[in-house]
Formats: structure tokens, sequence, C-alpha cells
């Protein structure tokens, strides 16, 4: 898997929500994170999220955002403010949001926001109140939106903050990143309004393999998906890879913690390796031919095969997880 092994560009992700929360989190004391570190302490990196039915576009961003993105938040060292206001909005709520804006950009950091220009996830870095406008920018393009385009043309004024920084140590990171990610993985995480929608985690194979079989695979959004989710794994290969080399081995929890993530770290690489093949059936955005039975069926291995090296790697993490976690327990009790 050629791009593993270094020709991959670590600055640029497919999951746009991880890609806008290291881009305001540049602006704080912990400006200091790489993509990859925020890939995976916020566990984009091993996330995924599949329309059962025809393996809609929208899959990978079709998840409760305040909840996710906060904890995301959370586990990188920030308390954060949210707006989910729902309409009809009262010019009271509307006034609160906009100011909530304002005062972050006037504090030198941008909010992250959804569906500015596209239904993914972007930043307002700026305002202009004399011409009613915001900066924003989102994968698609760079641009302002009037106050009034925010307010009238959505369902939701959706906007996160960062509000301030706590000093996570990095134990308490790793340890917060990694039951995230098993959460998601055991399909435990909460799903609010889209629960029954879409299956996430392990499970999400599942339903992918069984799309595949039933030949009800969209082209154009299953080559998203694949696009969006064997990014995702090269980077959670990649963030594996560097907690073996920056954990030292000082302590019995570096020592673990190195050992553990080797040995992740060589079940998720088979993972991202065959999304990656899959990844090469259905180019995105041209999306190749799931209706075609050689190749709905030889992509219905490769995800057998994703899952099968996942679930070997999740039981790793697992057992990470419960080290540190029962570490922890003694040392605060002795």
């Amino acid at each position: 898997m050629s791009e593993i092994s270094g020709q991959k560009d670590w600055t640029k992700t497919m999951t746009s929500a991880a890609a806008v929360i290291h881009a305001a989190v540049a602006y704080t004391d912990k400006k200091h994170y790489s993509l990859v570190d925020v890939m995976g302490i916020t566990g984009h990196a091993f996330r995924i999220n599949i329309d059962p039915d025809h393996i809609d576009v929208a899959g990978p961003t079709m998840f409760p955002g305040g909840y996710l993105v906060r904890r995301n938040l959370c586990n990188l060292g920030f308390i954060s403010s949210l707006s989910d206001t729902e309409k009809p909005f009262t010019p009271e709520k509307v006034e609160k949001v906009l100011a909530l804006i304002q005062q972050s950009i006037d504090n030198g950091i941008p909010v992250i926001s959804f569906d500015l220009f596209i239904p993914e996830f972007g930043l307002i870095y700026g305002y202009d109140d004399e011409k009613q406008l915001f900066h924003a920018k989102d994968v698609s393009k760079e641009g302002t939106l009037s106050y009034s385009d925010f307010v009238e043309s959505r369902n939701m004024l959706w906007v996160t903050a960062i509000s301030e920084s706590l000093p996570h140590s990095k134990y308490e990171t790793l340890r917060m990143a990694l039951d995230m990610i098993v959460e998601h993985a055991r399909g435990r995480e909460w799903q609010h309004i889209f629960e029954g929608k879409y299956m996430i985690g392990l499970a999400g194979y599942d339903a992918w393999i069984s799309c595949m079989q039933r030949r009800k695979a969209e082209p154009f959004g299953n080559a998203y998906n694949i696009a969006v989710i064997s990014d995702a794994r090269e980077f959670a290969v990649q963030f594996l890879r560097e907690l073996v080399i920056h954990w030292n081995g000082e302590n019995v929890v570096e020592r673990t913690v190195r050992k553990m993530a080797a040995e992740a770290a060589a079940h998720y690489s088979k993972s991202a390796a065959a999304l990656v093949n899959i990844r090469e059936l259905f180019p995105f955005p041209h999306g190749g031919r799931p209706d075609d039975p050689a190749v709905a069926d030889r992509a219905a291995d490769l995800l057998q095969e994703a899952k099968e090296a996942e679930s070997q790697g999740i039981e790793v993490l697992e057992r990470l997880l419960k080290f540190m976690k029962g570490y922890w327990s003694e040392t605060w009790i002795h």
C-alpha cells in the first residue's frame, strides 16, 4: 500500500469534520496538533457510518454533530459552546447565535459550522457588521455568506465555538480517544435522530456488504463513502504508528501503549489496504460500476477482509483501553 509508505499527504483529509477541527485548533495554544493527531484523538480516523439501503452520499456526515464535535474537542482538551437552534428562529435566538460567532472570531478563533456552501463541515472565520456578511470556507470554496442567508437558508443554526483550553495529559487524551473509538466500533455511540437509519462501526461493514450483494449501491454515494473511509483508515494506521514512535517507553504505560499500538497498526494496515483496493474499483467522483456482479462481489470480499482485520484491531485497542482505565483507577486508589 504505497500511500501509507510515504506518498500520502498527511495535511489533507476527506473527513471534513476533522479537517475543520484541526484548522480551528491551529488558532489555539494546541496548534502543535497535526492533522494525524486530530484524526486519531477525535476518533474520526476510525469512523464508518453507512446508509444500509443504497450507501447514500450523506453517510459520512450524518451523525449528531453537536454531541460528537464537542466530544471531539473535549478529547483534544477544549471546552466548547454549541448552538443547535432549530426553526422557527426567534429574533432573540438569532441574536445569540450571531453573538456567539462574533465573540469567538473576536477572540481569534474561527467557529465550526455545517452546510455553509455545500453539506460538509466548514469554518466561519470573519464578519463584517456593516455589510452584514460572514467570511467562511469549506472544502468547496472560500467566500462570503450574508447574515440573512445564513439564517434563512437552513433549518438549524448549528455552530460550535472553542471557548476554553484545558491542560490534558497525553495519557488522559489517549484514554478518551480510545473510549470514543471503541464505543463507535461496537455500535454504542449515541445516534439521536439517526438511530436505525445508519449503521456504524463494525456493523457498518455488514450493511455495506449486504448492499453490494443486493447490487443496490448508488455509484456516486458508494464512491464517496469509500473515498472518505479508506482515507480515514490510512490516517488510523499513521496515528497508531506515530504512537509507537513518540511514546518513549519510560514507564509501564508508555511501553504498553507502544506495544499495543504497534499490534493494532498491523491489523489496521490490512484493513486500510483492502479499503484502498475498493477505492480503486470505485474512483470518486465517477463511481465505477457497483452494479456489475463481478465488481460488486470483489468489493464485498474486500469489505469482509477490512472488517475482519478491523475486528482484530479493535480488540487490541479495547485491551489497551481496559489497561489504561485499570492502571489509572489503581493509581488514584493507592
